[in-house]
Order: C-alpha cells, then sequence, then structure tokens
C-alpha cells in the first residue's frame, strides 16, 4: 500500500500572470515559489494553509475547455460566505452559485469561478 500526502491542487492557466496576479489581490494567495526557465509556475499559499499551484496551460500542452462543467472542484470554509462571494464578483471573479443558507444543517454554502471560469465552492464551518 502506498502512503500518499497533501500537495497542492493544480490550476492551468491560459493568462499565467493575471491568474497569478488575481489570486494574490483576490483571494490573498502568496507566492511560495516562482518558475519561469522552460515553463511557467507558481507554487502559491495561504496563511491558513491552503496550498494552489498555477502553471500555463499552453505551455503544458492542455487546451482548457468548458471550464464551468468541471467534475473537479476546489472548496474553501469562510466565516461569511456571503461577504466572500461579494468580494471575489467585484474584483473579476463570477459568482455561479448565490450564497445560499441551508436551514436543516445550519450553514452557508456558495460557489464562484475565477476570471478563467474555474469553479470554487465555498462553506462556513457549520457544513457536515
Amino acid at each position: 500500500m502506498h502512503n500518499i500526502r497533501p500537495r497542492e491542487s493544480i490550476i492551468l492557466a491560459e493568462d499565467f500572470e493575471g491568474l497569478v496576479r488575481w489570486y494574490r489581490e483576490v483571494l490573498v494567495f502568496k507566492v511560495t515559489s516562482i518558475f519561469e526557465d522552460g515553463f511557467h509556475f507558481a507554487n502559491m499559499a495561504t496563511e491558513s494553509g491552503i496550498r494552489i499551484g498555477i502553471g500555463s496551460a499552453k505551455e503544458m500542452g492542455v487546451e482548457p475547455r468548458d471550464r464551468a462543467r468541471a467534475t473537479v472542484l476546489l472548496q474553501v470554509e469562510t466565516e461569511d460566505v456571503r461577504a466572500l462571494l461579494k468580494q471575489v464578483t467585484s474584483l473579476g471573479g463570477a459568482s455561479n452559485m448565490p450564497a445560499s443558507y441551508n436551514k436543516t444543517d445550519d450553514f452557508w454554502f456558495g460557489g464562484f469561478a475565477d476570471p478563467e471560469g474555474n469553479p470554487w465552492w465555498v462553506v462556513d464551518k457549520n457544513c457536515p
């Protein structure tokens, strides 16, 4: 049996520099390392420990398709789902699932997409 460990989720970007800038400015990711020799790739992390990588789709030989129909989603937790969605949409992202309250389980949830259409789900700490 192999022992696997967590690593960053990877987002392949059509506009590498633009997407790195958006994640830094909007979701407060910090670039922890960057590679620009032979291929473009940035390792990024938040203070809370969320890690992502952003690479150039073209350099990786990938042609992005309809990202809104993705079968893999990134999910994060925040104290105020409505405030985060408002911030994201005011700074170039798009709300793809409005903030909603689940009365049965007492939690807020919603979703957004970054400027290239990569979907994220957002929940509060009460989400089961």
